[in-house]
Protein backbone atom coordinates (compact mmCIF):
# COMPACT_ATOMS: atom_id res chain seq x y z
CA UNK A 1 0.00 0.00 0.00
CA UNK A 2 0.94 3.76 -0.67
CA UNK A 3 -0.40 7.10 -0.07
CA UNK A 4 0.86 10.57 -1.40
CA UNK A 5 3.19 13.35 -0.22
CA UNK A 6 1.55 16.51 -0.93
CA UNK A 7 3.05 18.88 -2.10
CA UNK A 8 6.53 17.66 -1.55
CA UNK A 9 8.12 18.37 -5.05
CA UNK A 10 6.87 21.77 -4.65
CA UNK A 11 7.72 22.59 -1.30
CA UNK A 12 11.86 21.54 -2.43
CA UNK A 13 11.71 23.79 -5.66
CA UNK A 14 11.06 26.53 -2.74
CA UNK A 15 15.03 25.54 -1.58
CA UNK A 16 16.90 28.06 -4.33
CA UNK A 17 20.20 25.91 -3.86
CA UNK A 18 18.31 22.71 -4.48
CA UNK A 19 16.48 24.28 -8.02
CA UNK A 20 20.34 25.49 -9.29
CA UNK A 21 21.59 22.32 -8.34
CA UNK A 22 19.16 20.11 -9.86
CA UNK A 23 18.60 22.08 -12.98
CA UNK A 24 22.01 22.24 -13.53
CA UNK A 25 22.77 18.78 -13.47
CA UNK A 26 19.79 17.98 -15.53
CA UNK A 27 20.95 20.13 -18.78
CA UNK A 28 24.20 18.29 -18.21
CA UNK A 29 22.74 15.20 -17.98
CA UNK A 30 20.67 15.89 -21.07
CA UNK A 31 23.56 16.33 -22.62
CA UNK A 32 25.99 13.48 -21.47
CA UNK A 33 22.73 11.24 -22.95
CA UNK A 34 22.60 12.62 -26.71
CA UNK A 35 26.56 12.13 -26.61
CA UNK A 36 27.00 8.26 -25.66
CA UNK A 37 23.96 7.99 -28.13
CA UNK A 38 26.36 10.22 -30.66
CA UNK A 39 29.55 8.36 -30.20
CA UNK A 40 28.00 4.95 -29.89
CA UNK A 41 26.32 5.49 -33.50
CA UNK A 42 29.16 7.41 -34.79
CA UNK A 43 31.89 4.09 -33.89
CA UNK A 44 29.15 1.61 -35.14
CA UNK A 45 28.80 3.43 -38.46
CA UNK A 46 32.81 3.99 -39.15
CA UNK A 47 33.41 0.21 -38.16
CA UNK A 48 30.20 -1.51 -38.11
CA UNK A 49 31.81 -4.13 -35.50
CA UNK A 50 30.29 -5.20 -32.22
CA UNK A 51 33.61 -5.12 -31.18
CA UNK A 52 33.89 -1.76 -31.81
CA UNK A 53 30.78 -0.92 -29.92
CA UNK A 54 32.21 -3.21 -26.75
CA UNK A 55 35.66 -1.44 -26.64
CA UNK A 56 33.73 2.06 -26.52
CA UNK A 57 31.71 0.45 -23.72
CA UNK A 58 35.06 -0.19 -21.71
CA UNK A 59 36.40 3.15 -22.34
CA UNK A 60 33.51 5.50 -21.53
CA UNK A 61 33.10 3.17 -18.06
CA UNK A 62 36.22 1.55 -17.63
CA UNK A 63 38.33 4.20 -15.94
CA UNK A 64 35.90 4.59 -13.20
CA UNK A 65 37.54 1.99 -11.57
CA UNK A 66 39.97 4.06 -11.04
CA UNK A 67 38.90 7.54 -11.32
CA UNK A 68 36.47 6.31 -8.65
CA UNK A 69 38.92 6.14 -5.63
CA UNK A 70 40.54 9.90 -6.47
CA UNK A 71 37.00 11.08 -6.57
CA UNK A 72 36.47 10.05 -2.70
CA UNK A 73 39.58 11.58 -1.29
CA UNK A 74 38.84 14.66 -3.07
CA UNK A 75 35.19 14.81 -2.49
CA UNK A 76 35.65 14.39 1.28
CA UNK A 77 39.36 16.43 1.27
CA UNK A 78 37.87 19.69 -0.73
CA UNK A 79 34.36 21.44 -0.57
CA UNK A 80 32.59 19.10 -2.66
CA UNK A 81 30.49 21.99 -4.37
CA UNK A 82 33.94 23.33 -5.77
CA UNK A 83 35.15 19.71 -6.86
CA UNK A 84 31.98 19.68 -8.96
CA UNK A 85 32.07 22.58 -10.40
CA UNK A 86 36.18 22.10 -11.77
CA UNK A 87 34.88 18.61 -12.95
CA UNK A 88 32.21 20.09 -14.99
CA UNK A 89 35.03 22.64 -16.50
CA UNK A 90 37.43 20.02 -17.79
CA UNK A 91 34.62 17.57 -18.76
CA UNK A 92 33.27 20.36 -20.88
CA UNK A 93 36.44 21.16 -22.39
CA UNK A 94 37.17 17.36 -23.07
CA UNK A 95 34.12 16.42 -24.52
CA UNK A 96 34.37 19.84 -26.96
CA UNK A 97 37.37 18.24 -28.74
CA UNK A 98 34.89 15.39 -31.01
CA UNK A 99 32.97 18.22 -32.88
CA UNK A 100 36.53 20.50 -33.46
CA UNK A 101 38.73 17.34 -35.17
CA UNK A 102 35.72 16.63 -37.06
CA UNK A 103 35.02 20.07 -38.38
CA UNK A 104 39.18 19.59 -39.32
CA UNK A 105 38.77 16.55 -40.81
CA UNK A 106 41.00 15.05 -37.94
CA UNK A 107 38.48 12.55 -35.76
CA UNK A 108 39.42 8.70 -35.22
CA UNK A 109 38.15 5.97 -33.76
CA UNK A 110 40.54 6.17 -31.65
CA UNK A 111 39.58 9.55 -30.25
CA UNK A 112 37.03 8.98 -29.37
CA UNK A 113 37.84 6.37 -27.17
CA UNK A 114 40.65 8.61 -25.50
CA UNK A 115 37.42 11.21 -24.84
CA UNK A 116 35.48 8.45 -23.26
CA UNK A 117 37.96 6.92 -21.12
CA UNK A 118 38.81 11.20 -20.04
CA UNK A 119 35.14 11.33 -19.24
CA UNK A 120 35.05 7.85 -17.49
CA UNK A 121 38.01 9.16 -15.52
CA UNK A 122 35.87 11.79 -14.27
CA UNK A 123 32.35 10.70 -14.04
CA UNK A 124 32.79 9.50 -10.91
CA UNK A 125 32.63 12.93 -9.35
CA UNK A 126 29.35 14.12 -10.05
CA UNK A 127 28.17 10.75 -9.59
CA UNK A 128 29.42 10.41 -6.02
CA UNK A 129 29.29 14.26 -5.67
CA UNK A 130 25.73 14.30 -6.22
CA UNK A 131 24.38 12.49 -2.90
CA UNK A 132 27.12 13.30 -0.53
CA UNK A 133 26.33 17.33 -1.40
CA UNK A 134 22.43 17.02 -1.02
CA UNK A 135 22.44 16.33 2.53
CA UNK A 136 24.33 19.80 3.10
CA UNK A 137 21.16 21.21 0.40
CA UNK A 138 17.98 19.75 1.70
CA UNK A 139 16.19 18.88 4.91
CA UNK A 140 16.76 15.48 6.18
CA UNK A 141 12.79 14.70 5.74
CA UNK A 142 12.84 16.02 2.06
CA UNK A 143 16.03 13.55 1.12
CA UNK A 144 13.45 10.87 -0.55
CA UNK A 145 11.84 13.54 -2.57
CA UNK A 146 15.30 14.82 -2.99
CA UNK A 147 16.71 11.53 -4.24
CA UNK A 148 13.60 10.98 -6.39
CA UNK A 149 14.80 14.26 -8.18
CA UNK A 150 18.38 13.29 -9.03
CA UNK A 151 17.23 10.17 -10.38
CA UNK A 152 14.34 12.26 -12.49
CA UNK A 153 17.32 13.84 -13.75
CA UNK A 154 18.91 11.18 -15.21
CA UNK A 155 15.62 9.58 -16.58
CA UNK A 156 14.59 12.88 -18.18
CA UNK A 157 18.04 13.34 -19.73
CA UNK A 158 17.07 9.46 -21.14
CA UNK A 159 13.31 10.54 -22.49
CA UNK A 160 14.80 13.88 -24.29
CA UNK A 161 19.08 12.91 -25.27
CA UNK A 162 18.30 9.65 -27.25
CA UNK A 163 15.60 10.64 -29.04
CA UNK A 164 16.79 14.17 -29.51
CA UNK A 165 20.34 13.14 -31.02
CA UNK A 166 18.74 10.07 -33.32
CA UNK A 167 17.20 13.45 -34.98
CA UNK A 168 20.27 15.31 -34.97
CA UNK A 169 22.39 12.75 -35.98
CA UNK A 170 20.32 12.50 -39.31
CA UNK A 171 20.65 15.93 -40.11
CA UNK A 172 24.17 17.69 -38.64
CA UNK A 173 26.39 14.05 -38.46
CA UNK A 174 27.00 12.37 -34.75
CA UNK A 175 30.32 14.33 -33.93
CA UNK A 176 28.06 17.39 -34.29
CA UNK A 177 25.92 16.53 -31.25
CA UNK A 178 28.47 16.83 -28.92
CA UNK A 179 29.18 20.25 -28.54
CA UNK A 180 25.53 20.18 -27.35
CA UNK A 181 26.98 18.29 -24.40
CA UNK A 182 30.09 20.34 -23.79
CA UNK A 183 28.08 23.22 -23.64
CA UNK A 184 26.08 21.86 -20.72
CA UNK A 185 28.98 21.16 -19.02
CA UNK A 186 29.27 24.84 -18.43
CA UNK A 187 26.03 25.87 -17.57
CA UNK A 188 26.38 23.12 -14.58
CA UNK A 189 29.31 25.03 -13.80
CA UNK A 190 27.23 28.29 -13.39
CA UNK A 191 24.58 26.91 -11.39
CA UNK A 192 27.57 25.52 -9.17
CA UNK A 193 29.10 28.57 -9.11
CA UNK A 194 25.97 30.69 -8.40
CA UNK A 195 25.06 28.14 -5.37
CA UNK A 196 28.24 29.28 -3.48
CA UNK A 197 26.99 32.92 -3.53
CA UNK A 198 23.57 32.22 -1.79
CA UNK A 199 23.75 33.35 1.12
CA UNK A 200 21.77 30.45 2.72
CA UNK A 201 23.91 27.38 1.72
CA UNK A 202 27.06 26.75 4.02
CA UNK A 203 29.42 24.04 3.33
CA UNK A 204 28.72 20.74 5.97
CA UNK A 205 30.49 21.31 9.07
CA UNK A 206 32.59 18.02 8.79
CA UNK A 207 33.94 19.19 5.36
CA UNK A 208 37.58 19.21 5.33
CA UNK A 209 38.44 22.44 3.67
CA UNK A 210 41.62 23.53 1.11
CA UNK A 211 44.51 22.98 3.17
CA UNK A 212 43.97 20.84 6.02
CA UNK A 213 44.82 17.56 7.07
CA UNK A 214 43.14 14.82 4.93
CA UNK A 215 43.20 12.73 7.98
CA UNK A 216 41.48 15.36 10.41
CA UNK A 217 38.21 14.54 8.94
CA UNK A 218 37.40 12.55 12.06
CA UNK A 219 40.00 10.18 10.76
CA UNK A 220 38.34 8.68 7.69
CA UNK A 221 39.97 6.88 5.35
CA UNK A 222 39.15 4.90 2.19
CA UNK A 223 39.88 2.13 4.20
CA UNK A 224 37.25 3.14 6.77
CA UNK A 225 34.74 3.58 3.68
CA UNK A 226 36.14 -0.08 2.60
CA UNK A 227 35.11 -1.74 5.98
CA UNK A 228 31.80 -0.22 6.64
CA UNK A 229 30.53 -1.47 3.26
CA UNK A 230 31.90 -4.98 3.78
CA UNK A 231 30.39 -5.15 7.46
CA UNK A 232 27.27 -3.47 6.58
CA UNK A 233 24.94 -6.36 5.05
CA UNK A 234 22.61 -3.42 3.53
CA UNK A 235 25.33 -1.85 1.95
CA UNK A 236 26.80 -5.10 0.70
CA UNK A 237 23.86 -6.58 -0.62
CA UNK A 238 22.61 -3.95 -2.62
CA UNK A 239 25.74 -3.09 -3.94
CA UNK A 240 26.08 -6.92 -5.12
CA UNK A 241 22.65 -6.50 -6.66
CA UNK A 242 23.61 -3.63 -8.63
CA UNK A 243 26.87 -4.83 -9.89
CA UNK A 244 24.95 -7.61 -11.12
CA UNK A 245 22.36 -4.84 -12.55
CA UNK A 246 24.96 -3.19 -14.26
CA UNK A 247 26.73 -6.11 -15.69
CA UNK A 248 23.40 -7.45 -17.47
CA UNK A 249 23.03 -3.38 -19.04
CA UNK A 250 26.98 -3.54 -20.53
CA UNK A 251 25.34 -6.32 -22.22
CA UNK A 252 22.39 -4.35 -23.09
CA UNK A 253 24.88 -1.46 -24.70
CA UNK A 254 26.27 -3.36 -27.37
CA UNK A 255 23.64 -5.64 -28.44
CA UNK A 256 20.97 -2.30 -28.51
CA UNK A 257 21.76 -0.76 -31.08
CA UNK A 258 22.59 -3.91 -33.20
CA UNK A 259 19.04 -5.05 -32.48
CA UNK A 260 17.47 -1.51 -33.62
CA UNK A 261 19.38 -1.62 -37.09
CA UNK A 262 19.78 -5.40 -38.00
CA UNK A 263 16.51 -6.97 -36.51
CA UNK A 264 13.86 -4.42 -36.36
CA UNK A 265 15.73 -2.36 -39.30
CA UNK A 266 15.05 1.26 -37.90
CA UNK A 267 18.53 2.13 -37.86
CA UNK A 268 19.74 5.27 -35.73
CA UNK A 269 16.31 6.63 -35.50
CA UNK A 270 14.94 3.32 -33.87
CA UNK A 271 17.62 3.37 -31.67
CA UNK A 272 17.27 6.39 -29.89
CA UNK A 273 13.70 5.92 -29.42
CA UNK A 274 14.14 2.53 -27.65
CA UNK A 275 16.25 4.25 -25.63
CA UNK A 276 13.48 7.14 -24.87
CA UNK A 277 11.33 3.94 -23.83
CA UNK A 278 13.32 2.99 -21.50
CA UNK A 279 13.74 6.76 -20.38
CA UNK A 280 9.96 6.51 -20.04
CA UNK A 281 9.57 4.16 -17.88
CA UNK A 282 11.97 5.48 -15.38
CA UNK A 283 10.57 8.85 -15.73
CA UNK A 284 7.15 7.65 -14.22
CA UNK A 285 8.27 5.44 -11.36
CA UNK A 286 10.99 8.11 -10.41
CA UNK A 287 7.82 10.89 -9.95
CA UNK A 288 5.59 7.75 -8.05
CA UNK A 289 8.55 7.12 -5.88
CA UNK A 290 9.42 10.49 -4.65
CA UNK A 291 6.11 11.51 -4.14
CA UNK A 292 4.17 8.73 -2.45
CA UNK A 293 4.93 6.59 1.22
CA UNK A 294 5.02 2.82 0.57
CA UNK A 295 4.17 0.30 3.55
CA UNK A 296 6.53 -2.21 2.03
CA UNK A 297 10.17 -1.80 3.48
CA UNK A 298 12.57 0.10 1.61
CA UNK A 299 14.49 -2.91 1.48
CA UNK A 300 11.79 -5.64 -0.02
CA UNK A 301 10.73 -2.65 -2.75
CA UNK A 302 14.47 -3.26 -3.74
CA UNK A 303 14.37 -6.47 -4.04
CA UNK A 304 11.15 -6.50 -5.83
CA UNK A 305 11.73 -4.04 -8.16
CA UNK A 306 15.05 -5.17 -9.32
CA UNK A 307 13.26 -8.67 -10.13
CA UNK A 308 10.50 -7.07 -11.78
CA UNK A 309 12.78 -5.25 -14.07
CA UNK A 310 14.24 -8.54 -14.96
CA UNK A 311 10.95 -10.05 -15.83
CA UNK A 312 10.21 -6.85 -17.30
CA UNK A 313 13.06 -7.16 -19.82
CA UNK A 314 12.38 -10.12 -20.76
CA UNK A 315 9.25 -9.26 -22.76
CA UNK A 316 11.73 -8.44 -25.65
CA UNK A 317 12.23 -12.24 -26.41
CA UNK A 318 8.87 -12.67 -27.11
CA UNK A 319 9.19 -11.14 -30.66
CA UNK A 320 11.10 -9.47 -32.81
CA UNK A 321 9.61 -6.43 -33.78
CA UNK A 322 10.39 -2.89 -32.88
CA UNK A 323 7.45 -2.94 -30.53
CA UNK A 324 8.28 -5.69 -28.18
CA UNK A 325 11.44 -3.99 -27.78
CA UNK A 326 9.84 -0.51 -26.88
CA UNK A 327 7.65 -2.87 -23.88
CA UNK A 328 9.91 -4.57 -22.57
CA UNK A 329 12.51 -1.67 -22.23
CA UNK A 330 9.76 0.62 -21.28
CA UNK A 331 9.16 -1.93 -18.22
CA UNK A 332 13.00 -2.52 -17.64
CA UNK A 333 12.54 1.36 -16.67
CA UNK A 334 9.84 1.01 -15.00
CA UNK A 335 10.90 -0.71 -12.49
CA UNK A 336 14.72 0.24 -12.58
CA UNK A 337 14.47 4.14 -11.16
CA UNK A 338 13.32 3.66 -7.96
CA UNK A 339 16.18 1.36 -7.70
CA UNK A 340 18.82 3.93 -7.30
CA UNK A 341 16.67 6.44 -5.08
CA UNK A 342 15.43 4.02 -2.26
CA UNK A 343 18.82 2.66 -1.78
CA UNK A 344 20.36 6.12 -1.55
CA UNK A 345 17.73 7.15 1.36
CA UNK A 346 18.75 3.98 3.25
CA UNK A 347 22.72 4.87 2.43
CA UNK A 348 22.36 7.86 3.45
CA UNK A 349 20.82 7.09 6.84
CA UNK A 350 24.27 4.72 7.38
CA UNK A 351 27.24 6.32 6.04
CA UNK A 352 28.35 9.38 8.19
CA UNK A 353 28.83 12.29 6.86
CA UNK A 354 32.82 12.40 6.63
CA UNK A 355 32.76 9.42 4.83
CA UNK A 356 29.96 10.12 2.51
CA UNK A 357 32.52 11.13 -0.77
CA UNK A 358 34.66 8.05 -0.30
CA UNK A 359 32.02 5.83 0.20
CA UNK A 360 29.78 6.83 -2.31
CA UNK A 361 32.64 6.95 -4.28
CA UNK A 362 33.29 3.07 -3.39
CA UNK A 363 29.90 2.15 -4.28
CA UNK A 364 29.63 3.89 -7.25
CA UNK A 365 32.78 2.88 -8.37
CA UNK A 366 32.10 -1.11 -8.19
CA UNK A 367 28.48 -0.70 -9.69
CA UNK A 368 29.98 1.11 -12.60
CA UNK A 369 32.67 -0.97 -13.01
CA UNK A 370 30.41 -3.48 -14.10
CA UNK A 371 29.26 -1.56 -16.89
CA UNK A 372 32.62 -1.97 -19.12
CA UNK A 373 33.02 -5.46 -17.78
CA UNK A 374 29.35 -6.73 -19.76
CA UNK A 375 30.26 -4.65 -22.75
CA UNK A 376 33.77 -6.05 -23.11
CA UNK A 377 32.13 -8.99 -22.68
CA UNK A 378 29.39 -9.23 -24.87
CA UNK A 379 31.32 -7.50 -27.74
CA UNK A 380 33.46 -10.51 -27.91
CA UNK A 381 30.71 -13.17 -27.41
CA UNK A 382 27.66 -11.13 -29.38
CA UNK A 383 29.12 -12.68 -33.05
CA UNK A 384 29.66 -15.80 -31.36
CA UNK A 385 26.73 -16.62 -29.50
CA UNK A 386 23.95 -14.72 -31.48
CA UNK A 387 20.99 -11.76 -30.42
CA UNK A 388 18.49 -13.91 -28.67
CA UNK A 389 21.36 -15.59 -26.30
CA UNK A 390 22.63 -12.28 -25.21
CA UNK A 391 19.05 -10.30 -24.84
CA UNK A 392 18.55 -13.70 -22.32
CA UNK A 393 21.79 -13.25 -20.47
CA UNK A 394 20.59 -9.49 -19.76
CA UNK A 395 17.29 -10.82 -18.49
CA UNK A 396 18.73 -13.71 -16.05
CA UNK A 397 21.60 -10.91 -14.69
CA UNK A 398 19.44 -8.60 -14.09
CA UNK A 399 16.53 -9.61 -12.52
CA UNK A 400 18.26 -12.72 -10.43
CA UNK A 401 19.93 -10.86 -8.01
CA UNK A 402 16.57 -9.31 -7.27
CA UNK A 403 14.98 -12.90 -6.22
CA UNK A 404 18.14 -13.57 -3.83
CA UNK A 405 18.00 -10.39 -2.28
CA UNK A 406 15.03 -11.28 -0.63
CA UNK A 407 16.74 -13.94 1.29
CA UNK A 408 18.83 -11.45 3.23
CA UNK A 409 17.29 -10.72 6.33
CA UNK A 410 18.51 -7.17 7.05
CA UNK A 411 17.91 -5.46 3.07
CA UNK A 412 14.26 -7.50 3.10
CA UNK A 413 13.56 -5.23 6.89
CA UNK A 414 15.23 -2.30 6.25
CA UNK A 415 13.83 0.80 6.04
CA UNK A 416 15.41 4.68 6.62
CA UNK A 417 13.46 4.94 10.06
CA UNK A 418 14.13 1.21 10.89
CA UNK A 419 18.06 0.65 10.54
CA UNK A 420 19.31 -0.41 14.23
CA UNK A 421 21.56 1.83 15.97
CA UNK A 422 24.49 -1.03 15.47
CA UNK A 423 24.01 -1.40 11.82
CA UNK A 424 25.46 2.48 12.07
CA UNK A 425 29.48 2.92 11.83
CA UNK A 426 31.96 5.51 13.08
CA UNK A 427 35.27 5.71 11.34
CA UNK A 428 37.76 2.88 12.43
CA UNK A 429 35.51 0.90 14.34
CA UNK A 430 36.16 -2.84 13.62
Amino acid sequence: MARVQAGQYRQIFKNRAFALFWSGFTISVVGDAMTRVALTWYVYEVTGSARALGWLTLAYTGPVIVGGLLAGWLLDRYERRTVMLVDNVLRGLAVAIVPILYALGRLEVWIVYVVAAVYGSLMMISLAGGPSLLPSLVDKERLDTANALETLGFTVSGVVGPPLAGLFIARIGAPNVVLLDALSYFVFALALWRIGRLGEWRAPPSSVQPGADASSSDGASLRDAARLLRLNPILSSTTLMFMAFNLGLGFLTVWLPVYADRVAGGGAQLYGSLLGALAVGEVLSSVVAGSLVFSLALGARIALSQLLAGLGLGVILLGSSAWWAAVALFLLGLFSAPLTIWAQTLRMAIIPDSLRGRTFALLRTMMQGATPLGGAAAGLLLPVVGMAPMMAASVLVIGLPGLIGFRVGALRRAGDQQIHPAERFSPGQD
